[in-house]
């Protein structure tokens, strides 16, 4: 404890207090203490001077932009500035305080408390807090999504299906441009209808292919180009040629586009952005960097979420990429400081040489099978325009509008002659009495030797590992890849070898 110009014989109240002061000084170890007077530091005990380094700056607050140069310019300039209350302020390294201020007569006492450690646990909590919040809201997003979706891709598979026909038609040989691009407009809108699910997270597909993640990223820099350079943005990459990674190069394409974007937004005035690209540690890793205003803490942890706003035009993409990125068992993280710009990392898992295994479907030959089909579909607009797609392809249809009605069709069949079958049954999943599963898990016990393809909107959410994969052959998306219907009704459908029934249960 260090005090000047105190008289040691008297015992008026001023040394009295002094005394007092110096005793709880003592024996305090975490409260730096101090005494003002006459706009000076009399008394300070041996934290104080521990913490006496600075710059100081508010924490949040109307004079966050204030800075002190020490510990004892800040207690002056808070005294003289008769504050009251508790105020915090920190430092480069993490350091935070918390100041409180107590006039006693002429007299002001300082109580200084470090309360980094405290402050870092609220910030780990608050992390956790928003992460927790983020899960929720995505998972509401999840399921909104998925909803959506399925019935976009019905509405999209009614749509491409009417154009195949009108193709068909030679009447219509005129409108071949026409269509064709019906056609292209449909492919695209599946394709903003798969991004809606990456929002949520739902797709379970994986890339075939290993993915060349160095082109991918100098094409999304290339065209990220073209705005940047009307909004005096400069993008300066570096990127090395780098192992092949897990991946889809249309969605990398789009994440890589909308982080740019984000960076360009975040200097409307001009600026840099930074890419950059390496191997590290058996992964590869990509960085975005701008030199915007950057972002409080506080809003840095909501960046990600589409609902908070906090990235502007950029929140819907944002909230993609970092669904992609999980989807394909990377990660996406941010980092800024107000005035220091935001950086973004990509981490990216190598390619591996095991790879999903597609159904496997025979060369169509020159010559088209004439099969049976039997259609199970609960909405009768996508009955009817598949049922006259394949009946213009030669093949014999017939429909269920439910599950029940099906199996009663099949029933039927089956007891007029125990020769027939269909050659082909095609299920849509989501109906009203039994779901597709249920019906192919029915038909596993009737007709084992009956081919099952399920027909869904919600394809790209049945993933590898689903148990109910095994009741069927495959399974095919709406809107309906009539090239790939047409590979598979001209392949072998031939079933395969006859089992016990105990081995089907």
């Amino acid at each position: 404890m260090h005090c000047r110009g105190l008289p040691k014989t008297t015992c008026s109240p001023h040394v009295c207090f002094t005394v007092s002061f110096e005793r709880w000084a003592q024996t305090s170890r975490s409260t730096a203490l101090a005494i003002v007077e006459n706009n000076a530091i009399r008394c300070s005990n041996a934290r104080f001077q521990e913490l006496d380094a600075g710059p100081w700056r508010w924490v949040s607050g109307s004079h966050v932009k204030v800075r002190y140069s020490s510990l004892v310019e800040l207690v002056l300039g808070e005294a003289a500035g008769q504050a009251s209350g508790l105020s915090r302020f920190e430092r480069d390294g993490g350091f935070t305080i918390e100041l409180r201020l107590e006039s006693i007569g002429e007299e002001v006492v300082a109580m200084i408390a470090d309360i980094t450690q405290e402050v870092a646990r609220q910030r780990v909590l608050q992390r956790d807090r928003e992460a927790l919040l983020h899960e929720e809201r995505m998972r509401a997003m999840g399921v909104l999504a998925s909803g959506v979706a399925h019935d976009l891709n019905h509405v999209l598979n009614i749509v491409a299906l009417r154009v195949a026909t009108l193709r068909a038609d030679p009447a219509l040989n005129g409108s071949k441009r026409t269509l064709d691009a019906l056609s292209r407009v449909v492919a695209e809108a599946a394709r903003v209808v798969a991004r809606l699910q990456d929002l949520a997270r739902k797709r379970r597909d994986r890339p075939i292919e290993p993915l060349d993640l160095a082109s991918v990223l100098t094409g999304a820099v290339e065209m990220a180009r073209t705005e940047a350079d009307l909004a005096d943005v400069r993008i300066e990459a570096d990127v090395p040629p780098l192992p092949f990674v897990r991946g889809s190069a249309a969605e990398l394409a789009h994440v890589f586009g909308s982080l740019l974007a984000h960076a360009r937004e975040q200097m409307p005035r001009g600026g840099m952005v930074y890419v950059r690209a390496r191997e590290d540690h058996g992964r590869v890793c990509v960085t975005i960097r701008d030199s915007g205003a950057g972002l409080e803490q506080e809003d840095l942890t909501r960046l990600f979420d589409p609902f908070s706003g906090v990235a502007g035009d950029s929140s819907l993409g944002l909230s993609v990429a970092w669904g992609v990125m999980s989807r394909l068992g990377g990660q996406l993280s941010a980092s800024s400081q107000p005035g220091e710009g935001t950086s973004f990392a990509l981490w990216f898992p190598l390619a591996i040489t095991q790879q999903r295994r597609e159904p496997v479907l025979a060369p169509r030959p020159a010559q088209r099978l004439r099969r049976r089909i039997l259609l199970v579909d609960d909405e009768a607009d996508n009955l009817d325009v598949l049922r006259e797609v394949l009946q213009l392809e030669g093949h014999d249809v017939e429909i269920a509008r439910s599950g029940p009605e099906a199996l009663a069709r099949i029933d039927s069949m089956a007891r007029s002659d125990t020769a027939a079958r269909f050659d082909l049954v095609l299920c849509d999943v989501g109906m009203p009495e039994m779901s597709g599963w249920q019906v192919a898990r029915e038909l596993e016990g009737r007709t084992p030797r009956t081919p099952v393809w399920m027909l869904t909107g919600w394809a790209n959410e049945i993933g590898d590992s689903d148990p109910r994969l095994r009741l069927v052959r495959g399974v095919l998306a709406k809107p309906l890849d009539l090239d790939r219907l047409r590979t598979l009704l001209a392949g072998s459908l031939v079933p395969p070898p006859e089992v016990e029934a105990a081995a089907l249960h």
